[in-house]
Protein backbone atom coordinates (compact mmCIF):
# COMPACT_ATOMS: atom_id res chain seq x y z
CA UNK A 1 0.00 0.00 0.00
CA UNK A 2 1.64 3.23 -0.64
CA UNK A 3 0.83 6.53 1.44
CA UNK A 4 0.20 9.60 -0.40
CA UNK A 5 2.17 12.72 -0.03
CA UNK A 6 -0.73 14.18 2.50
CA UNK A 7 -0.98 11.02 4.41
CA UNK A 8 2.91 10.96 5.13
CA UNK A 9 2.76 14.40 6.38
CA UNK A 10 -0.11 14.11 8.74
CA UNK A 11 1.71 10.97 10.29
CA UNK A 12 5.19 13.46 10.34
CA UNK A 13 2.83 16.12 12.36
CA UNK A 14 1.22 13.26 14.61
CA UNK A 15 4.64 11.45 15.33
CA UNK A 16 6.18 15.20 16.57
CA UNK A 17 3.07 15.72 18.61
CA UNK A 18 2.95 12.41 20.31
CA UNK A 19 6.84 12.90 20.94
CA UNK A 20 6.31 16.48 22.22
CA UNK A 21 3.61 15.31 24.38
CA UNK A 22 5.74 12.90 26.17
CA UNK A 23 8.40 15.20 26.32
CA UNK A 24 6.24 17.47 28.51
CA UNK A 25 5.68 15.06 30.54
CA UNK A 26 8.55 13.34 31.50
CA UNK A 27 9.18 16.80 32.19
CA UNK A 28 6.63 18.07 34.43
CA UNK A 29 7.45 14.83 36.29
CA UNK A 30 10.76 15.33 36.94
CA UNK A 31 9.73 18.83 38.55
CA UNK A 32 7.03 17.39 40.41
CA UNK A 33 9.77 14.86 41.66
CA UNK A 34 12.66 17.39 42.02
CA UNK A 35 9.61 19.58 43.79
CA UNK A 36 8.64 16.35 46.32
CA UNK A 37 12.43 15.37 46.94
CA UNK A 38 13.73 18.78 48.03
CA UNK A 39 10.46 19.50 49.99
CA UNK A 40 11.55 16.45 51.90
CA UNK A 41 12.34 16.83 55.36
CA UNK A 42 14.90 13.53 54.79
CA UNK A 43 17.34 15.68 51.69
CA UNK A 44 18.99 18.92 52.31
CA UNK A 45 20.01 20.87 49.57
CA UNK A 46 21.85 18.46 47.11
CA UNK A 47 19.44 16.16 47.07
CA UNK A 48 21.20 13.90 49.66
CA UNK A 49 19.18 11.75 52.67
CA UNK A 50 20.55 12.60 55.79
CA UNK A 51 21.89 9.35 57.72
CA UNK A 52 23.78 8.15 60.78
CA UNK A 53 27.20 9.64 59.59
CA UNK A 54 27.10 9.20 55.87
CA UNK A 55 25.48 10.49 52.97
CA UNK A 56 23.44 8.52 50.45
CA UNK A 57 21.72 9.79 47.23
CA UNK A 58 18.46 9.53 46.60
CA UNK A 59 17.90 8.77 43.03
CA UNK A 60 14.03 9.47 42.24
CA UNK A 61 11.77 6.90 40.82
CA UNK A 62 10.77 8.65 37.91
CA UNK A 63 14.02 9.66 36.46
CA UNK A 64 14.72 6.14 36.30
CA UNK A 65 14.80 5.12 32.74
CA UNK A 66 14.67 8.26 30.28
CA UNK A 67 15.18 7.29 27.42
CA UNK A 68 11.70 8.32 25.59
CA UNK A 69 12.83 6.53 22.00
CA UNK A 70 13.43 2.47 23.41
CA UNK A 71 11.06 2.51 26.15
CA UNK A 72 9.52 -0.75 27.37
CA UNK A 73 6.46 -2.13 28.80
CA UNK A 74 8.04 -2.23 31.97
CA UNK A 75 9.48 1.38 31.85
CA UNK A 76 5.78 2.26 30.43
CA UNK A 77 4.05 0.82 33.70
CA UNK A 78 6.65 2.01 35.77
CA UNK A 79 6.36 5.61 34.49
CA UNK A 80 2.81 5.23 34.85
CA UNK A 81 2.80 4.31 38.38
CA UNK A 82 5.30 6.70 39.15
CA UNK A 83 2.70 9.70 37.91
CA UNK A 84 0.02 7.87 40.33
CA UNK A 85 2.51 8.16 43.14
CA UNK A 86 3.41 11.48 42.53
CA UNK A 87 -0.51 12.60 42.05
CA UNK A 88 -0.94 10.73 45.08
CA UNK A 89 1.46 12.27 47.22
CA UNK A 90 0.74 15.56 46.20
CA UNK A 91 -2.88 15.30 47.16
CA UNK A 92 -1.88 13.13 50.04
CA UNK A 93 -4.47 10.65 49.44
CA UNK A 94 -3.61 6.67 50.16
CA UNK A 95 -3.69 4.60 47.15
CA UNK A 96 -5.92 2.47 47.85
CA UNK A 97 -9.01 5.51 48.45
CA UNK A 98 -10.38 4.79 45.12
CA UNK A 99 -10.33 0.72 44.58
CA UNK A 100 -12.96 -0.96 45.28
CA UNK A 101 -13.31 -3.69 47.64
CA UNK A 102 -12.82 -6.63 45.50
CA UNK A 103 -9.99 -4.90 44.25
CA UNK A 104 -7.73 -4.56 47.55
CA UNK A 105 -4.87 -6.83 48.11
CA UNK A 106 -5.12 -8.11 44.78
CA UNK A 107 -2.27 -8.95 41.66
CA UNK A 108 -1.54 -6.44 39.22
CA UNK A 109 -3.47 -8.25 36.25
CA UNK A 110 -6.23 -9.51 35.43
CA UNK A 111 -7.74 -12.28 33.61
CA UNK A 112 -10.03 -11.79 30.38
CA UNK A 113 -12.99 -12.73 32.03
CA UNK A 114 -12.86 -10.76 34.79
CA UNK A 115 -12.01 -7.83 33.05
CA UNK A 116 -15.19 -8.35 31.17
CA UNK A 117 -17.43 -9.56 34.43
CA UNK A 118 -16.01 -6.89 37.01
CA UNK A 119 -14.86 -3.88 34.92
CA UNK A 120 -17.34 -4.38 31.87
CA UNK A 121 -16.03 -3.95 29.19
CA UNK A 122 -16.14 -5.23 25.65
CA UNK A 123 -14.13 -8.01 23.64
CA UNK A 124 -13.19 -4.75 21.62
CA UNK A 125 -11.47 -2.63 24.03
CA UNK A 126 -9.69 -5.70 26.00
CA UNK A 127 -8.24 -6.14 22.12
CA UNK A 128 -6.26 -2.67 22.03
CA UNK A 129 -4.84 -3.10 25.77
CA UNK A 130 -1.74 -4.48 26.54
CA UNK A 131 -1.44 -7.61 27.98
CA UNK A 132 0.92 -10.60 29.33
CA UNK A 133 0.96 -14.66 27.82
CA UNK A 134 0.87 -16.80 31.05
CA UNK A 135 1.19 -20.75 30.39
CA UNK A 136 -2.88 -21.97 31.22
CA UNK A 137 -2.66 -23.04 34.66
CA UNK A 138 -5.07 -25.78 34.20
CA UNK A 139 -3.92 -27.51 31.23
CA UNK A 140 -0.67 -26.92 29.27
CA UNK A 141 -2.22 -27.64 26.03
CA UNK A 142 -4.68 -25.13 26.16
CA UNK A 143 -4.17 -21.48 24.44
CA UNK A 144 -1.95 -19.02 26.77
CA UNK A 145 -3.79 -17.56 29.22
CA UNK A 146 -3.84 -13.50 28.58
CA UNK A 147 -3.34 -11.50 31.74
CA UNK A 148 -4.37 -7.48 31.06
CA UNK A 149 -2.78 -4.94 33.64
CA UNK A 150 -5.46 -3.97 36.19
CA UNK A 151 -4.52 -0.37 36.29
CA UNK A 152 -4.91 -0.28 32.63
CA UNK A 153 -8.31 -2.26 32.77
CA UNK A 154 -9.28 0.62 35.61
CA UNK A 155 -8.69 3.29 34.01
CA UNK A 156 -10.13 2.81 30.70
CA UNK A 157 -13.62 0.97 32.82
CA UNK A 158 -13.85 4.56 34.14
CA UNK A 159 -13.65 6.11 30.95
CA UNK A 160 -15.63 4.48 29.29
CA UNK A 161 -18.53 5.01 32.20
CA UNK A 162 -17.59 8.42 33.69
CA UNK A 163 -16.00 7.52 36.88
CA UNK A 164 -16.21 5.07 39.88
CA UNK A 165 -19.70 5.61 39.97
CA UNK A 166 -21.04 4.83 36.70
CA UNK A 167 -19.12 1.56 36.54
CA UNK A 168 -20.51 0.65 40.15
CA UNK A 169 -23.93 1.41 38.37
CA UNK A 170 -23.48 -0.73 35.36
CA UNK A 171 -22.68 -3.61 37.03
CA UNK A 172 -25.80 -2.92 38.82
CA UNK A 173 -27.57 -2.80 35.55
CA UNK A 174 -25.92 -5.78 33.93
CA UNK A 175 -26.67 -7.86 37.23
CA UNK A 176 -30.05 -6.94 37.74
CA UNK A 177 -30.97 -7.46 33.63
CA UNK A 178 -29.14 -11.10 33.83
CA UNK A 179 -31.22 -11.79 37.23
CA UNK A 180 -34.77 -10.30 35.17
CA UNK A 181 -33.84 -13.04 32.35
CA UNK A 182 -32.86 -16.11 34.61
CA UNK A 183 -36.31 -15.06 36.57
CA UNK A 184 -38.03 -15.23 32.87
CA UNK A 185 -36.45 -18.50 32.62
CA UNK A 186 -37.74 -20.12 35.54
CA UNK A 187 -41.33 -18.76 36.24
CA UNK A 188 -42.67 -21.87 35.09
CA UNK A 189 -40.46 -24.07 36.46
CA UNK A 190 -43.01 -25.75 39.12
CA UNK A 191 -46.26 -25.68 36.45
CA UNK A 192 -47.68 -29.15 35.58
CA UNK A 193 -47.38 -29.86 32.61
CA UNK A 194 -50.29 -31.51 30.77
Amino acid sequence: MVLTEEQKEKIRKNRERALEIRRKRLADAAQNQDKLVSSSPLCNDGGQKRGAGKSVGVEPVCKRSRNIDAKSEEDKQRSDSCHIKNNKEENNEECTDDLEDFERDVGPHVTKSEAMQMYCLPEGTLAVCSYVEKENPRRKGWNKMKLYNRAEIRRRARKRYGGLDGLIEERAKRSMKRFEKDLEETKDIFKRKR
